[in-house]
Formats: C-alpha cells, structure tokens, sequence
C-alpha cells in the first residue's frame, strides 16, 4: 500500500513540475516541498515496516485493530470531497503543514527505527529523542500533516471526518498505551513524567 502511495506521489509530482513550466511561486515551491516531504516519509516507513522487530506484545480482539487502521487511513478519504477556495496565504500554509508534519515524521521515525508499529504492538519502549518530550510525536507529527491536507478541502463535512479521525487516534493511543505498559514495567514511570502529546498539558 505505502509503495503504492509513493509511486502515485511520485509521478504526480513528476506532472505537477512538468505542467508549471517554468515560473514558479511561493505556491509552487510550497507544494513541491510539501510532495517530497511525503515520498521521504513514505520511503522511511517503508523501510521501518521491513526492517521492524517481532512484537513482545499485542492488543487482543478485532477493535484495537480496527481502530488502528481507520485511524490510519480514514483521511485518505478526504480527496473525494469538493476542494476549498483557497487564498494565497492558505495554499501556502497548507502546503507548510504539510511539508512540516512529514518531515518531522521522517525524524521521529528515525528515532523510532525497528520498534515501528502500525497496529497495538510492543516491540521496544523508546523514550529518548522526540520521546522524551511526548509519548507519541509520531501522532502529532502526523497530524499537522493531516491538518495542511483539510484545509484544501476545508468544508462542515470534512470537519466531522477529521472529528472522527482525531477521536480513533486518541482511542488508538490508548490502546497502544496499555499494551506498552503490560510488555514494560518501567513504562509507567516513563508515562508519569511525560505528557501524551502537547509537553507540560497533555
């Protein structure tokens, strides 16, 4: 699937630049780093789903998986919604957040390496790096992502999806939070001490 996204991406980029020509804008620019950004982190998490480790622990039943997966792809539905109109300052900013929220999840996968899990899984407690300040900056690198890609199709309808997708990715974290916590005695202390997504609130 993620192979399929990156190669989708790819050329899409490939016609984006090809149907510009050549003058480019702030625009432009934004989105064509917004787009490499995405295939880094595709071509990252590929890696990582390869490369992983055996889990140590799994979330029993059928919804710990469901949600997972609908936390997962449940955005990937919003290109079927109508596109907003779009100022200068929002294109802008979308193509930002978007460029942010994958880059920055490029990092933390870094940091995340062989202990990736899509599903409730435990592999490795890692609590250095971004882990140190919040117990899931993969989610929040992601969902800055998710926010720059609403935006251009910004709408009452899309806000209840993207209502919907925050609820499963906070339930998902939960769900991941008690697997983590049965495979690590010391994931306790590590969650006493550091917030779940915003340091300091959280």
């Amino acid at each position: 699937w993620f192979l399929f996204v990156e190669y989708h991406t790819v050329t899409g980029l490939v016609a984006y630049i090809g149907n510009r020509g050549n003058n480019p804008d702030a625009v432009f620019i934004a989105n064509v780093c917004a787009r490499v950004a995405l295939m880094a982190f595709l071509a990252t998490l590929m890696i990582c789903v390869i490369l992983r480790s055996r889990p140590v622990g799994k979330a029993p039943g059928v919804t710990p998986r469901l949600t997972a997966f609908l936390g997962s792809y449940l955005m990937l539905v919003l290109p079927f919604f109508p596109s907003s109109e779009m100022s200068l300052g929002a294109s802008i900013a979308s193509a930002a957040l978007i460029f942010l929220g994958n880059g920055l999840s490029v990092y933390v996968l870094f940091w995340l390496g062989r202990s990736l899990s899509i599903m409730a899984e435990a592999r490795k407690l890692v609590t250095t790096g971004p882990y140190a300040f919040v117990r899931h900056p993969l989610y929040v690198a992601e969902e800055l992502a998710v926010l720059g890609l609403f935006i251009q199709y910004a709408s009452a309808w899309s806000a209840v999806l993207l209502a919907l997708h925050v609820a499963l990715q906070i339930r998902r974290m939960h769900y991941e939070e008690g697997v983590l916590r049965d495979a690590f005695p010391e994931y306790d202390g590590y969650a006493q001490r550091t917030r779940r997504l915003i340091p300091g609130i959280y």
